[in-house]
């Protein structure tokens, strides 16, 4: 073998050695993040650090995060530990953040800056207030102009902190913000500063203020964000349905469970129906705990309303036939929207009128159980036609709950069994008489009267034979003989 071969295969050999020292060193460096601080308190795996519940008293430092660079996390979850400060984070690709349940109290200027892949951040459930929480915490980088924003964030949850009010430039650096959540912080009433907070998000979509103890909704508060379509305000304190809502052109959900709206009524300025609002799709009315009444056309501004729930209203005993009728610019003719899926169990409802809907074969999805229903001729229908659309769309056996309470002689029956039975129901009376017990109030009579001929002819002949005389009562011959007097025994009597 000649010196040349010799020495190629030599060098070939120490490159292999050298290959493999590389490849060992940067493997080694690929893994170092394992060895840091957060993965040995958390579970790094699958692009995510898991932190959930480890009784982290003290947020970690920019460099602890800086160690962690090489795995590449999406999705962090420090939820439900003890740290009450939230510092700067350093540059990693994180999309979604999880801080909530955490006692926090104070978030650091531009904790969040050099994330710039976060779409979602949660801090909900924490102890934030409204004088310490800056516009500045969600600052983005810093240009020579100014400020740049969070320009990913889309989702936003600051849920069950302790916020009064809202610092008008709150969301100053988030102008993408398409998700807000501000439900169960004690705002009671929404004032100048935070109806300007809510203005500055001109892309809202989705809004949530559940459980904020609001009793009214302001002029202009829903102006700005022309794109929300879902809006949540349930159980707060609202008497009545806002109208301000009509400034919301693009509204597809709404949430008003739990709020004490009594009635619904379209000509009533205390109690008015719902403003028009055309694109809205479905709505929410549930667990309304004074609500006893929807009047006529008071829902008719809900033109292409699909998904109608409004259930477990436990006063609620009339919904009127032309609830949703929205009646012409003449008042003679009316137009009912194609509602696709219709939910009124558990209320106090004695009927649901044919007239409600203009097409129930349309329905994908109906629960008409546990109301106490009238089982006479004016729901005849619903034992004929609705029973068969309950067991075609409606959950299982949901016909079965759809049991008679009125009148008392059909209490208990089951509108499935008068079905099946195909039985014909009698009318009650418009003033209060129940046609159903006429066979009983005649078969009384009827036993009265043949009880009674009897037992007075006896009692007859037992006068006549003097029977009640000790009583002062004399038969027929007593008294014949007390009105019977002699002839004068005179002989020139003529």
């Amino acid at each position: 073998m000649s010196v040349s071969s010799i020495c190629i295969i030599l060098s070939i050999c120490l490159l292999g050695v050298y290959g493999d020292d590389v490849a060992k060193k940067e493997t080694a460096k690929n893994t170092t993040w394992k060895e840091t601080g957060i993965c040995r308190k958390c579970v790094c795996k699958d692009d995510k650090i898991d932190c959930f519940d480890q009784s982290i008293d003290k947020f970690f430092t920019k460099q602890e995060w800086s160690d962690v660079k090489e795995f590449k996390p999406k999705t962090v979850d420090l939820s439900d530990n003890s740290f009450t400060n939230v510092t700067a984070i350093a540059t990693l690709p994180i999309e979604i953040l999880n801080l909530s349940r955490c006692a926090i109290e104070f978030i650091e200027n531009a904790s969040f800056k050099e994330l710039q892949n976060m779409r979602v951040l949660d801090l909900s459930h924490n102890k934030l207030t409204s004088a310490k929480l800056s516009p500045h915490a969600f600052e983005g980088r810093f240009s020579p102009e100014e400020y740049e924003p969070l320009a990913a964030m889309r989702t936003l949850s600051l849920a069950y902190n302790d916020l009064h009010s809202l610092n008008q430039d709150l969301f100053e650096h988030l102008p993408e913000l398409t998700e807000l959540d501000l439900s169960g912080n004690p705002l009671t009433t929404i004032d100048h500063v935070t109806v300007i907070a809510i203005s500055s998000l001109p892309m809202l979509k989705v809004l949530r203020m559940r459980s904020c103890q609001l009793t009214e909704i302001p002029d202009k508060f829903l102006h700005t964000p022309r794109y929300l379509e879902n809006l949540d305000l349930s159980d707060n304190k609202m008497k009545a349905v806002p109208l301000e809502l009509e400034e919301t052109k693009n509204l597809l959900y709404l949430n008003l469970n739990q709020n004490p709206i009594r009635e619904l009524d379209a000509g009533s300025e205390d109690n008015p129906g719902f403003p028009r609002l055309r694109k809205l799709k479905e709505l929410h009315m549930c667990n309304m705990m004074e609500l006893t009444k929807i009047g006529a056309s008071a829902l008719a501004g809900l033109e292409n309303i699909e998904k109608l729930h409004m259930s477990f209203n436990p006063k609620l005993s009339f919904v009127d036939p032309k609830a949703l009728a929205r009646p012409d610019d003449i008042g003679e003719n009316y137009d009912w929207p194609l509602v696709k899926e219709l939910y009124l169990q558990s209320n106090n409802l004695t009927e649901i009128d044919t007239r409600l809907l203009s097409r129930w074969d349309l329905l994908q999805h109906l629960d008409v159980s546990n109301n106490p229903y009238l089982c006479d001729c004016s729901t005849q229908w619903m034992v004929d036609m609705l029973v068969p659309i309950v067991d075609a769309k409606g959950t299982v056996n949901s016909s079965e709950k759809m049991v008679c309470q009125e009148p008392i002689e059909m209490r208990g029956y089951t509108m499935k069994h008068l079905h099946d039975i195909h039985r014909t129901m009698r009318c009650v009376d418009k003033y209060g008489n129940r046609p159903e017990r006429d066979g009983a109030i005649l078969l009384g009579t009827l036993i009265g009267v043949l009880l009674a001929v009897p037992i007075m002819f006896g009692l007859m002949m037992l006068w006549r034979h003097g029977y009640f005389a000790t009583c002062g009562l004399r038969g027929p011959v007593d008294v014949s003989r007390a009105f019977y007097k002699r002839a004068p025994a005179d002989d020139n009597y003529i």
